[in-house]
């Protein structure tokens, strides 16, 4: 199970230009103690997290969310998404060997949006799993509950790459081996195991069981 954004794909850079964006419409700083609070959060925490940093109503929230959203696009728009370190060496060097699944927060069509614009190749993956409808955000563990329910494979046996505390939170909370990829500096990410990049899986060891 992969995580995308900030773990498959370099699109935290594309979040960070679209709240920067949000930052100076509003006229407040930008600051990373708020990108570490937005960091793998669900868009609708996302826009709770901004309206309160930008001192504004809880009303408000909603709106910050598409504000948010919207600008992402566009950044992604510009800048495209590229495969982080070591994903596609690893997602293609474990494609037909095992199964795999996207276990995301951002919503299905935007996830589906930047991996059809990425290198990866799309069709290893046997689910794509993402936050909505009836299935909770990370932190819960519904996202991966169900990717795992898609694939029809025991959480136990599961490993999933997590770059953010949210989303290794929630893969720890479904029962799976949590292997932590920070991809922001000064962020914890609470896994099992924890490593700079996914250049450090080889994927014949994995697929024993080995991570490194």
């Amino acid at each position: 199970m992969f995580d995308c954004d900030g773990l498959l794909l370099e699109t935290e850079s594309r979040w960070t230009i679209a709240e920067q964006v949000l930052c100076d419409r509003w006229s407040v700083p930008f600051d990373m103690e708020l990108k570490r609070r937005l960091l793998g959060t669900h868009l609708d925490q996302a826009g709770v997290t901004l309206a309160d940093w930008f001192g504004m109503p809880a009303a408000a929230s909603p709106a910050m969310a598409d504000e948010l959203i919207a600008a992402y696009r566009e950044a992604v728009d510009e800048h495209g998404a590229e495969p982080m370190p070591g994903a596609l060496a690893l997602v293609t060097g474990l494609a037909g060997a095992i199964p795999m699944a996207v276990a995301s927060n951002t919503n299905l069509a935007d996830t589906r949006r930047v991996l059809t614009r990425s290198a990866l190749p799309e069709h290893a993956f046997g689910a794509i799993v993402c936050a909505g409808d009836a299935i909770a955000p990370k932190p819960a563990p519904d996202v991966y509950l169900a990717a795992c329910a898609a694939l029809d494979c025991d959480p136990r046996r599961t490993f999933a790459f997590e770059d953010s505390p949210v989303g290794a939170q929630a893969a720890t909370a479904a029962g799976l081996v949590v292997v932590g990829v920070p991809s922001t500096s000064g962020t914890t990410v609470c896994a099992h195991v924890t490593i700079p990049s996914l250049e450090h899986v080889d994927p014949a060891r994995l697929l024993n069981g080995i991570i490194g």
